[in-house]
């Protein structure tokens, strides 16, 4: 087999897999749009049916990301926890009403809208390889459309060429088959 043929063999077998890596790269990318969705749903949830209570901020600390550590009390325990702050970060001892999940006493949403914990990073991290994977397999399939232009007029220029080789060679066997006339002419008494 020769070797373009080969390549056209594999690029055969690997276009469904580009498709398809084109597709979960998509999917990736839709994970982190779903998950602010239901953050969003389930922010909406806890404040209708959260049990309501009051957090006090014990530190914020200043990091990559700035997080505010809050403790509160719940069901006559104390409990710690810890929320970022992006929009809004409170100095320590400042107070914060907060929704308690009566299911989760370590899931709750403050008044400013941030639910405890870091929901979403995972999924924020998933998106942007999808992102990355979906660029390379439309960059893929977009190269070997490319590509296989570059063969088709690759071959038509050599069969142009081929052509042109055998009509010279044709005319040229026509031309040495053809000799002058020997015979003489008569002449004319």
């Amino acid at each position: 087999m020769a070797t373009v043929q080969i390549l056209r063999s594999w690029w055969r077998a690997r276009y469904p897999v580009y498709v398809l890596g084109l597709a979960v790269g998509m999917v990736m990318m839709w994970l982190p749009f779903k998950t602010f969705q239901d953050n969003d749903a389930w922010e909406s949830h806890l404040r209708v049916h959260g049990v309501p209570a009051q957090a006090v901020v014990e530190e914020l600390v200043h990091k990559r990301r700035n997080t505010m550590h809050l403790r509160y009390e719940f069901v006559g325990a104390q409990r710690q926890a810890e929320v970022g702050c992006w929009e809004v970060c409170l100095p320590a001892g400042s107070a914060v009403g907060i929704w308690v999940n009566p299911n989760d006493p370590e899931d709750f949403v403050t008044d400013f809208g941030i639910l405890s914990g870091h929901r979403g990073r995972l999924q924020g991290v998933v998106g942007a390889a999808g992102l990355v994977l979906s660029g390379w397999m439309a960059l893929a399939v977009i190269a070997r459309g490319y590509q296989r232009r570059r063969d088709r007029r690759r071959r038509d220029w050599q069969r142009q060429q081929q052509d042109q080789r055998q009509r010279q060679f044709a005319n040229a066997r026509a031309a040495r088959k053809r000799k002058p006339s020997r015979r003489r002419t008569p002449s004319i008494k």
